[in-house]
């Protein structure tokens, strides 16, 4: 069986083609998308301006869709069926930034759709510890925000901003 995918298969050169149905491993999800975004990266690796990205690759890494298979070490809160976000950085946990809860500054990080393939496509496996349930009152054309979301709820907290201080954004992204 296959499923479509979304390549950029060079800088410059993106197509749909057919992939091979994932084949799930015991500790990961096996998810139907229904929904991703297209971020500053995914640009990035189209304009072939990300020095992460290895070509071809599948991009995509602010995605949402329903567990069609559940995996060892899945949220206790999250079934088969649900609606799940995932989370795009695959740290290893075993390194001193993980060991110290800084994940994101993994020795080993891998990031969908820059350093592996992304979740562009119909069906794609996850690590099963790194979804999260969406709520049922956000859409799923919404939820994939919420990973930028995150990307500037973490420059606040790292910037120690608190409510009256003043600020300036520049920059567009990307």
């Amino acid at each position: 069986m296959k499923v479509k995918a979304v390549f950029i298969n060079k800088p410059g050169e993106v197509e749909t083609r057919w992939v091979d149905y994932p084949h799930k491993k015991e500790n990961e999800v096996l998810i139907k998308v229904d929904a991703a975004g297209i971020c500053g990266s995914d640009i990035g690796a189209f304009r072939g301006t990300n020095p992460l990205v290895t070509y071809p690759r599948i991009i995509g890494h602010e995605v949402t869709g329903i567990v069609l298979q559940e995996g060892t070490g899945m949220p206790d809160n999250i079934k088969k069926g649900d609606r799940v976000i995932v989370d795009p950085y695959i740290y290893c946990g075993h390194c001193y930034p993980c060991s110290v809860g800084r994940t994101n500054c993994c020795e080993n990080l891998n990031v969908i759709g820059v350093h592996v393939d992304g979740a562009m496509q119909e069906v794609v496996t996850h690590p099963a510890h790194l979804i999260h349930k969406i709520p049922d009152n956000v859409p799923s054309e919404m939820a994939p925000l919420a990973e930028p979301l995150t990307i500037a709820l973490h420059a606040l907290h790292r910037a120690h901003v608190k409510a009256g201080d003043y600020g300036a954004l520049s920059g567009a992204g990307g």
